[in-house]
Order: C-alpha cells, then sequence, then structure tokens
C-alpha cells in the first residue's frame, strides 16, 4: 500500500491518496503533496535544488526519515513533495516564460552546447544507418532522412543567431509532455539549467507534433520575445527531438524497425503546422 510506505518513509500517516497519472497527491497538515517515482541520483536532486527560490512555485523537497532528498524501497527510489499552490490546471506558454525569466547563471554562447550536441545527435543515427546492420525499408528511411533534414536546418537557424554576450539560464526540464500540467511542471526531478527557449520551444513542439492545425492564439507571448530569444526558439522548435528519442529507443530496446512509422504522424500535417509557427515567430 502506498500510504504505508508514505508512512514508513516520512512518518506521515495519510487518510485519502488519489492518482495523479504515474504520481500520487494527497492532502495532509493544510498542503497537497505528490509522491512519485523519482529517477535522478541524490547528487542531482540536491544540485538542483540549490538553484530553488523559496519565493517561486516549484514545490518543496520532504526529506525522509533519514535527512535524504530520495527515498529507496526495494530497489525503488521516491520522492516527496509539497505543493505551494492549491489549483492544479493545464500548463499554459505563460506559465513557461513567467519561471523561465528568473535567472540563475549566465554562459557564453561559445559554450552553449546546443549544436554541438544536435550535431552528435545526428552523426550517431547516421552512423548506425551506414552500418547496414539493420535493413530499412523506403519509408522508414524517408522518414529517418526527412527529420535528419531537419535537425540540419535548426543547426542552420542557431548558428546563425549573433551573440557575443552571455546567454542567461534558467531552470529548465529535459522534457515537457502535451497534457503537462502545474503539478508537472513545477516538480523538482525533471530540472536542469538551460535557455528559457528550450521549455518554450519543447512545449510548443507538442502542438506542432499533432494530427490537427495549430492554433497561434495559444502562442502570443511569443511577441515579447527578442530578436535573438526569437531564433533561439525557432531553431529549438525546427530540431525534432521526439524523432531522436523515437530512435534511440528503437535501437537501446532493439525494436523491429518496420513499425518505426506507426510512431510519426501525417508528415504533411507536422510541415504545415512548422511553417505556420515559425512564421508566425519570424514575422
Amino acid at each position: 500500500m502506498i500510504t504505508n510506505l508514505i508512512s514508513f518513509l516520512y512518518n506521515i500517516k495519510v487518510e485519502i491518496i488519489r492518482r495523479h497519472n504515474d504520481d500520487y497527491i494527497f492532502y495532509y497538515n493544510k498542503h497537497f503533496y505528490i509522491f512519485m517515482k523519482c529517477y535522478e541520483k541524490e547528487e542531482k536532486i540536491r544540485y538542483i535544488y540549490n538553484y530553488i527560490n523559496n519565493n517561486n512555485l516549484y514545490h518543496t523537497i520532504v526529506k525522509n526519515r533519514h535527512n535524504k532528498y530520495v527515498s529507496n524501497y526495494n530497489g525503488e527510489n521516491y520522492i516527496l513533495m509539497m505543493i505551494k499552490f492549491n489549483i492544479n490546471r493545464r500548463l499554459l506558454l505563460e506559465d513557461i516564460n513567467n519561471s523561465t525569466n528568473n535567472y540563475i547563471s549566465y554562459i557564453k554562447k561559445i559554450n552553449f552546447n546546443w549544436g554541438s550536441l544536435w550535431k552528435q545527435k545526428i552523426d550517431q543515427v547516421e552512423f548506425f544507418v551506414k552500418a547496414g546492420s539493420v535493413d530499412f525499408d523506403i519509408l522508414t528511411l524517408s522518414i529517418i532522412n526527412y527529420y535528419l533534414m531537419l535537425g540540419e536546418i535548426a543547426i542552420i537557424f542557431y548558428d546563425y543567431i549573433d551573440i557575443e554576450d552571455y546567454l542567461p539560464l534558467s531552470l529548465c526540464h529535459n522534457r515537457i509532455k502535451k497534457e503537462a500540467d502545474l503539478y508537472d511542471y513545477f516538480s523538482i526531478t525533471n530540472l536542469l539549467l538551460d535557455h528559457k527557449t528550450r521549455d518554450m520551444g519543447e512545449y510548443i513542439k507538442n502542438y506542432v507534433y499533432s494530427n490537427k492545425n495549430i492554433d497561434i492564439s495559444d502562442f502570443l507571448i511569443i511577441n515579447q520575445l527578442s530578436f535573438n530569444e526569437k531564433y533561439m526558439l525557432v531553431s529549438r522548435i525546427i530540431f525534432p527531438s521526439y524523432f531522436f528519442d523515437v530512435f534511440d529507443d528503437f535501437i537501446i530496446n532493439n525494436k523491429n524497425f518496420n513499425n518505426f512509422y506507426k510512431n510519426f504522424i501525417d508528415i504533411e500535417t507536422y510541415n504545415d503546422n512548422l511553417k505556420t509557427i515559425i512564421n508566425f515567430i519570424i514575422k
């Protein structure tokens, strides 16, 4: 029982608990709490938590009976966080913009690694395809080539940005799922330091990767960005991180690439959405 586990790890007696996606929410001592599995190590959580301002909306970590942020039970890691707001709702782009306006550090663009990381991902896929260990059909190769082309275009946009001084870094996320809500976004378990357009781009890409046309009215906050921020956002949106996630999953788990195409929407719709959002940003 989850309630027994929480009582054992944190000495908190929970009477009513509800499921929230893969996590658990309960009310205790006038606050809501979220209990979830944690895939980060104690050191990473402790490092990131140093950047959490007590005045922002990120959840407060509850230390366990051993004074640790991350709890281990039967080989699984868990974390308990106190939520700072009472009403949950769908995450909006405005929430991301407001949150990431809180700058934590700065880095020179020459030391900023988007371009090199993207090139590395492209090179890895090209190497695997050319190695010939998998016999790709024409449809799969077409999908791979299309998204590799987008990756190259993203690097071109990124390299075009003329920034000689420092870039501000904020608390951002590895990935943002389309159905994300405030509980998800202000969790401590998915954070890293990056430029604010990382989160904005990943959020928008969830709508670009859709079977229906996007609604520009959901993204009007983009008009507040600077010229360079807009071009960083465009490069982030163009880079097809979803494709590389799927490709890595197929390789790591030795999946049959005959089913690879099933993970991608109609490319025509995707391409239309991509053009629509890019034209809106750089108009």
